[in-house]
């Protein structure tokens, strides 16, 4: 048995488990809700704010005296959407888990949704009610977690209650929904401790204390290797199922990144003291199409896949790639804990930040220092951060290529497995029947 012949076994046999089967459904299922999110998402980061990209190259200021009205209204949208995602997860992945067992429950999902957001939902704090980072992309993987365990109590404790019960009559339908009081109590009850363990949590600022000793750990003077470090765990974060990556550049370094802009404008030159910031690997280098560098994932998806349905969504998952939104091909393909892309996905984006540094450390291109617009397509990053300097573009391009030549025989090896997780799925419902 050849090297691929095993790793393709072993991953059958990973995608064979209960929870991992549950959370790639959920993900098919969600995938209109990710790729919709994601291209409202560009609208109002992108083409209607103040320093988007879109809005600068297109002169929206101009032209669209109400832009700040639309960029809301579009805002709204990008929340209802992507920004609840991890609540939708937990509706779908508890119907999904009871389909799986054979007691398909609508109520499950009902009762999974209403527990999960009344986990985090709290007002022991000032007006604030709800924190919407924990019902966002970021927490898909706990969303996916509370619905599966949440179907597993009414697989134990309840009854069957699929979408044609509803036709049974009044009588029947409240019988089936009296059968379902107990486990709706018990996934009540446990998702309310868990509401009283979190407001504790929030009461005694806890959350707030963690989150300074985070941000004073990581907002020290510049370090290479944790750097590298910061980048490798939050692109591990994504792979496990949090979505949302950690922006490492916003708040962390913001000295040193301002450092470097003005001893740019004063001196009229690239030595800066601080070439190694996120800034100017990670978001310069690490990031094409999104975290784990996905435009090479869809380009390479395009190029080499057979499949009819994967190129459909590498095709709709274009767009949001170039202005570096990869969540839609990160649930249409179902990257989140695949086995097949770890390595590619994890891995790739640290190599070009080595290889991006080796360039900075001996001059072949300048560190970026200059503010890139919010939404800028990843590849054109080191150029506008540079000052356009044509070296800083010439290597992003050739990192991407790099990026497509190594993604693609993963991509095989996922079509394969695919392929076959297909071919014995229909040979069990043919068994059923």
């Amino acid at each position: 048995m050849d090297r691929n012949e095993k790793i393709i076994k072993w991953a059958m046999w990973f995608n064979r488990l209960s929870f991992i089967q549950i959370f790639r459904e959920t993900m098919i299922i969600l995938f209109p809700v990710a790729l919709v999110g994601a291209i409202v998402w560009i609208i109002s980061d992108n083409l209607l704010a103040p320093n988007g990209f879109l809005a600068n190259v297109l002169y929206v200021r101009q032209w669209l005296p109400q832009r700040q009205f639309f960029r809301a209204l579009f805002s709204d949208a990008t929340t209802i959407t992507v920004g609840w995602l991890a609540a939708y997860s937990s509706f779908v992945s508890a119907i999904m888990t009871t389909r799986r067992y054979k007691r398909e429950n609508l109520v499950a999902g009902f009762c999974a949704i209403i527990s999960y957001v009344l986990i985090f939902y709290h007002t022991v704090r000032g007006s604030q009610s709800i924190d919407i980072r924990y019902f966002g992309a970021g927490w898909l993987i706990i969303g996916v977690i509370a619905g599966y365990l949440v179907g597993l109590i009414f697989v134990k404790w309840g009854q069957r209650f699929a979408l044609g019960d509803i036709q049974t009559g009044s009588q029947n339908l409240m019988a089936k929904i009296l059968q379902n009081i107990k486990p709706f109590t018990i996934s009540f009850i446990v998702a309310f401790i868990l509401h009283l363990l979190y407001a504790v949590w929030r009461t005694f600022n806890l959350d707030a204390i963690t989150t300074q000793n985070i941000s004073s750990v990581i907002g020290r003077h510049s370090n290479y290797l944790l750097n590298i470090t910061l980048s490798f765990f939050n692109t591990v974060l994504v792979w496990l199922g949090f979505a949302e990556p950690i922006n490492i550049a916003s708040d962390a370094y913001s000295n040193e990144v301002r450092n470097n802009l003005i001893y740019a404008l004063t001196h009229k030159s690239f030595a800066v003291p601080y070439p190694f910031t996120p800034s100017a690997l990670y978001n310069g280098f690490a990031n094409f199409g999104g975290i784990g560098v996905t435009l090479a994932l869809v380009i390479g998806i395009l190029w080499v896949g057979h499949q009819t349905n994967q190129q459909k969504v590498a095709k709709l998952s274009i767009f949001p790639a170039i202005f570096n939104h990869g969540l839609p091909i990160l649930f249409g393909s179902r990257v989140f804990l695949n086995p097949i892309y770890v390595f590619p996905f994890i891995f790739l984006p640290i190599v070009n930040m080595l290889i991006a540094s080796i360039f900075i450390f001996i001059h072949a291109i300048p560190p970026i220092v200059y503010p890139i617009p919010n939404g800028t397509p990843g590849i054109l990053v080191p150029f506008i951060g540079t000052g356009g300097d044509w070296r800083a573009l010439l290597i992003s391009i050739l990192l991407v290529i790099m990026d497509i030549i190594v993604y693609i025989p993963f991509i095989k090896l996922a079509f394969e497995v695919d392929k076959r997780l297909a071919k014995e799925e229909e040979g069990s419902q043919n068994e059923d029947k």
